[in-house]
């Protein structure tokens, strides 16, 4: 189909301030117009009557490097709307160019990346990646963004204990050099063990803290003084436009961190699902499942959609590119029901509860191309004995999705 209409719907466009019925016309790949309803159709005529359409989501955190124990077939996101996955630093400056030639360059969907600040990323579940310095490398890690600028975004370090050891701040540190010399944001997942007094003040405008909203560190999170509060490192550093990221994964979002980060005003910048092996049969699962679960903290659908569009195209700074309907752009579209209907959900430390509105997928416009989710097939890979020695442990299935 090369030119059709996606007709009937509500457009939820935050880039362009439509929220509204609408239609959305595709020509040669990419967005025509968005029309009034019913008022030029053009080719064939596609009914989302019912349906929320959106720009494509971007996931800001996700795992695609199949390379890697992490890695999934980044195909799976057009189950769930997501037209623009970002690697978090799922390979470094060693084995880059081989996930570029394997995946990036080879798939259906168009993905982008973080590359590591560590040689070979997260090649293994069993030892931190970080805890022997000797794999980090400035001047190698320059070198390989300055030949791939036109898919990496930024640097990635993750920093806690597990990953890092005793080198926290080393890792930090390196990975701002890094970024300062090529110009990009860092991204840093943070975990048990970080003081984020340390790191919030080195960030600069435009970086990233993912992991946000995890319960690490004896389920108290990582956001909060003695007394509870936001810490003000926290809140100068989100003045000076510091991203705060969800990154849900196996261990990241907590039902009680969210809610009390949120009640103090402090909430998240972008949703992204820190989609891997471990979490994609729960308790991530996926974009709309995760959507969900800040509809039931308390944010409008548009809200959501602002989180998973324009703001992490800002984030990766593409917002030329992706992350609005304009006219003109490759066309991407995301198009899904809001339904007032219980889903069941967990958070990353397996707290349950009931939520009132599910997000089920229609379709997903992919670079003009229309994809059904039930047309969507991925093999993922078995699971192995180390993998229950992670955070998710075994498999996890719930009422979700």
């Amino acid at each position: 189909m090369t030119d059709f209409t996606l007709a009937g719907g509500h457009v939820i466009d935050p880039a362009n301030e439509i929220d509204r019925a609408a239609d959305v016309v595709v020509v040669d790949g990419r967005i025509g117009a968005v029309t009034e309803p019913g008022a030029a159709p053009v080719g064939e005529v596609v009914d989302v009557r019912g349906a929320i359409v959106a720009p494509g989501f971007i996931d800001l955190h996700g795992h695609w490097y199949e390379g890697a124990p992490w890695g999934i077939d980044p195909l799976v996101n057009l189950r769930s709307g997501v037209t623009t996955p970002v690697d978090a630093g799922t390979a470094g400056y060693e084995n880059f160019a081989w996930f570029r030639r394997s995946t990036l360059d080879t798939s259906p969907v168009k993905v982008l990346a973080f590359l590591h600040i560590g040689s070979l990323g997260l090649p293994t579940m069993l030892v931190g990646e970080l805890e022997e310095f000797r794999f980090v490398r400035i001047e190698d890690t320059v070198a390989v963004v300055e030949r791939n600028r036109d898919v990496i975004v930024g640097i990635k370090a993750r920093l806690g204990h597990a990953p890092a050891g005793n080198n926290v701040l080393r890792a930090a540190d390196a990975a701002l050099e890094a970024a300062n010399e090529v110009g990009l944001p860092v991204m840093f997942h943070v975990s048990g063990g970080v003081d984020l007094r340390a790191i919030a003040p080195r960030m600069r405008a435009g970086d990233i803290m993912t992991h946000t909203f995890t319960a690490a560190d004896d389920g108290q999170g990582l956001l909060f003084d003695e007394g509870g509060r936001i810490l003000p490192e926290l809140l100068a550093a989100r003045e000076r436009g510091v991203v705060f990221d969800i990154g849900h994964g196996c261990g990241s979002f907590a039902w009680p961190i969210v809610r009390k980060a949120m009640a103090q005003g402090f909430a998240p910048t972008t949703i992204s699902t820190d989609l891997h092996r471990l979490c994609i049969t729960g308790p991530a699962f996926d974009m709309l499942t995760t959507m969900a679960k800040m509809l039931h903290v308390g944010w409008s659908i548009g809200r959501a959609v602002e989180a998973t569009t324009i703001l992490p195209a800002r984030a990766v700074r593409r917002e030329s590119e992706i992350g609005s309907l304009a006219p003109g752009r490759v066309a991407n579209v995301a198009v899904f029901r809001l339904e007032d209907r219980e889903i069941g959900l967990v958070d990353a430390f397996g707290t349950r509860e009931s939520g009132a509105q599910r997000l089920t997928p229609v379709l997903t416009v992919n670079r003009g191309t229309i994809v059904r989710p039930e047309d969507v097939h991925v093999r993922l890979r078995d699971y192995t004995p180390a993998d229950y020695g992670v955070d998710c442990g075994a498999p996890l299935m719930s009422e979700a999705g």
